[in-house]
């Protein structure tokens, strides 16, 4: 009785060999010296080198640029926000800046000739604006 449960362990051992497969040692396949210079350059990252160069880029652009976006642009509603005495120092230092000082004023209106308030009606059109 042993030696037929015996037999038929080995025949089916022999008849397929993958049973045993991890007793027996695998060959050892050395890499060829391309191969290795190959393995010692490549850190494992399939990406380009410009991947993480734009990355910096936009890391130091998108970002600010986004707050910038939400400080001074984004429209929050008409309620009290918290970048609204931001806001209002930005447009009375815009306002400053982009208008004249009453020096300036006067020596525009000084430079420019008097105009009539009077606009001559052309023929064709009615006083409404409309054509005729």
């Amino acid at each position: 009785m042993f030696t037929n449960n015996h037999f038929r362990l080995t025949a089916l051992a022999r008849r397929t060999p993958c049973i045993r497969s991890y007793s027996k040692k695998s060959p050892v396949i050395r890499p060829t010296p391309s191969q290795n210079q190959r393995a010692e350059q490549d850190d494992g990252d399939f990406r380009p080198p410009w991947v993480y160069s734009m990355s910096h880029i936009l890391t130091y652009t998108l970002i600010p640029t986004a707050i910038v976006y939400c400080v001074f642009l984004a429209d929050w509603g008409e309620r009290e926000n918290v970048f609204s005495p931001v806001r209002r120092w930005t447009m009375k230092y815009k306002e400053s800046f982009l208008s004249l000082s009453p020096d300036e004023a006067s020596l525009i209106e000084e430079s420019q000739p008097p105009t009539t308030t009077e606009l001559p009606v052309t023929r064709g059109i009615q006083a409404e604006g409309r054509p005729s």
